[in-house]
């Protein structure tokens, strides 16, 4: 039988259909093989009972060391420090150490004499002047958080304030450091909505700041802190000479409305009584001279180090029964990045690895046997400690190395929808493949990951020059000690980048780092060769031909569309019955995409989710995005092996951004 052209064509695109679906179906079996080697044979842990196995075996508990790098973190940190202390574990038998950077610290420094310094010209005419022409962000931010810091002052100290029921009840409950930062946030978002702000925006930062209350409660405390934000508005508009009738008309409507018992003219007559104080509050700090003093506070709470919010997490932590000890170092601006390095005298670029080998010889407790690693903004299972040292305990040949999945879908409500669906695939990926992975290839990856001290102290630390440090650290235990990863069934949820350049930024790194470990071993006579080839094999297939095949499994839909829309496909060949099988696939993937999120939701950061049906709706909708989403993933790896092509590749190591949590 005779087949045209536009039939074969058909056929083609029915046996790559299938081809794909085939491929889809593996996760199946991966889900299969995952649950029934690991996450079923999980034990029954309690403290008390590795306790006991301890003590029947003439040991002590294991003691561990978790370290975590954070350069520019300010906006996580804090809730990751609090996390790690929480973890189900002898508080006496684990540290927590995070390591910043002194480049971070000294650029903040920098940026504070410059940013005073502005905002001192800018007050100095404004108080005088209505201000003309642009005003550059950080001098808003600081004039912002100023007035932020004098209204809260003005109410507090108030003993009988004009409407005492407009205090919000969380000022006589919490530090002043919270309310304030909580204001200043809620009065830049309002002026960046020149006058108004989505509730979404108000929930979730009340949800951030006061994670214990319900949306119920909320409701009744936000009208509040909005009637707050007037005065400061209103002072803003003054003195940068803006149309602040508009402005105030805007923000003193939505305040009004935000709650009946509120009047425009209440709110108006106190924005205008506060106002006033707070400028001459102002005027009298000039005067004085103390106003220089007094913006340097601002600085800190307005634009924070990762370095002051881990001193100031770590001196609370150390006044709280049962906790464990938590280390702060910071790495010199000046260390060669080598594991027990020196200080060269001049500036060297700040890499991952560079940070862990400075602080791995150097504030670790002596005690300790393992190495736990996580990134700045990870949340691991509170029992993932009681598992390895379990397993430490009872395993006649202890694992060296054990590597546990990073559940990348965290803050799922604030990416978009490319990341979204990135987010959770990648989360099923490291659910059921990583164990498939990790019979042919000694993958590891930089976060939640658990290292034998003896075997990381062997290996020299990390490789601070290769983009992705911690495939290069397993592939080296392998190929020098014979060590081998195992899959650690407790994951840690983690963050996707929220923007399609953020995503894009660090997936090429990765694809560029995975090069880079493929050029080392290459390089390196020293390895055996009878573990190099097989390795290096596996690192091909896994690496550059799978990323080729799917990129190029990406193209086919559109090329058969085009070949379609141009009458060169002939679909009358095939039953109607296969077509619409072939075309079903198509709901089976959404449907699949659907799944995963309900199967992750758990891990998601709900404080951050839209509190209405319609904007929960809406941020599930984006899922629909599947078909198009698809053609991006494999693009920023595929961008790799181009770009290595060329020598144009990335050399520097790129920090991922973070959602604000």
């Amino acid at each position: 039988m005779y087949l045209s052209g536009p039939k074969l064509v058909y056929l083609f695109a029915l046996a790559m259909y299938l081809l794909f679906f085939l491929l889809f179906a593996r996760f199946f079996f991966w889900r299969r093989y995952s649950e029934s080697r690991f996450w079923r044979r999980r034990p029954n842990l309690s403290l008390a009972k590795v306790q006991e196995i301890a003590k029947q075996r003439q040991e002590q508990l294991p003691f561990f060391s978790i370290l975590i790098p954070a350069r520019n973190e300010a906006e996580v940190i804090e809730k990751t420090i609090r996390h790690m202390s929480e973890l189900i574990y002898d508080p006496k038998r684990f540290e927590v150490i995070v390591v910043t950077d002194a480049k971070e610290r000294m650029k903040n420094g920098e940026d504070k004499k410059n940013y005073i310094l502005d905002t001192l010209q800018f007050l100095d005419y404004a108080l005088e002047n209505n201000w003309r022409g642009p005003l550059r962000p950080h001098v808003q931010e600081m004039v912002v958080g100023l007035l932020a810091d004098l209204c809260i002052a003005e109410y507090k100290d108030q003993t009988c304030p004009a409407e005492p029921w407009l205090l919000p009840p969380t000022f006589t409950k919490e530090p002043l450091w919270k309310s304030r930062l909580l204001l200043y946030e809620l009065t830049a978002d309002i002026l960046k909505g020149n006058g108004r702000i989505s509730l979404y925006r108000v929930f979730r930062l009340f949800r951030r700041y006061y994670p214990e209350l319900k949306d119920k409660e909320i409701e009744s405390i936000y009208p509040n802190y909005l009637c707050l934000a007037v005065p400061i508005i209103q002072r803003f508009a003054i003195w940068t000479g803006n149309d602040h009738g508009a402005l105030m008309r805007n923000v003193v409507q939505y305040s009004a409305r935000a709650n009946h018992r509120i009047t425009q003219e209440i709110v108006s007559r106190l924005a205008k009584m506060v106002g006033d104080r707070v400028q001459q509050v102002v005027a009298e700090m000039q005067a004085a001279g103390c106003l220089k003093e007094h913006l340097e506070e601002i600085y800190q709470f307005c634009f924070p180090c990762t370095q002051q919010i881990v001193e100031r997490v770590r001196t609370e932590l150390a006044q709280e029964p049962n906790k464990p000890v938590v280390k702060h170092v910071e790495v010199p601006y000046d260390f060669d990045g080598k594991f027990k390095g020196k200080c060269l005298g001049y500036a060297v670029p700040s890499t991952k690895g560079r940070a862990l080998n400075y602080a791995l010889p150097l504030a670790v407790d002596e005690r300790t046997v393992m190495y736990g690693f996580y990134d700045a903004e990870s949340r691991p299972d509170p029992n993932v400690l009681l598992y390895v040292a379990y397993r430490r305990l009872t395993d006649e040949q202890p694992v060296r190395i054990f590597q546990g999945p990073a559940f990348q879908v965290r803050n799922f409500y604030d990416i978009g929808p490319l990341s979204k669906l990135a987010s959770l695939y990648q989360t099923i990926s490291h659910d059921w493949y990583l164990p498939i992975m990790f019979r042919r290839l000694p993958f590891v990856g930089g976060t939640n990951l658990y290292i034998e001290r003896q075997l990381l102290d062997e290996l020299g630390g990390y490789d601070a020059t290769i983009l992705t440090e911690d495939l290069e650290l397993g592939t080296r235990a392998y190929l020098k000690t014979g060590a081998w990863p195992e899959y650690l069934p407790y994951p840690s949820s983690e963050q996707t980048p929220a923007t399609v350049k953020g995503f894009y930024r660090q997936r090429l790194r990765w694809g560029t780092g995975f090069l880079q470990v493929m050029d080392k071993i290459r390089q390196d006579d020293s390895y055996p060769r009878e573990q190099k080839k097989p390795l290096l094999r596996e690192l091909l297939l896994k690496g550059p031909l799978e990323w080729s095949f799917f990129q190029c499994a990406t193209l086919i839909p559109p090329l058969l569309m085009f070949l379609w829309l141009t009458g060169q496909v002939d679909v009358e060949e095939v039953p109607n019955s296969v077509r619409h099988m072939m075309n079903a696939f198509s709901v089976v993937y959404l449907c699949f995409t659907f799944y995963a999120y309900f199967r992750y939701r758990k891990h998601l950061d709900l404080a951050a989710r839209p509190h209405t049906w319609h904007g929960r709706f809406l941020a599930l909708a984006q899922l629909l995005f599947l078909p198009v989403a698809s053609f991006f993933f494999p693009v920023p790896f595929t961008s790799a092996l181009l770009l290595k092509s060329v020598n144009r590749h990335p050399t520097s190591w790129t920090k991922t951004p973070r959602s604000k949590e």
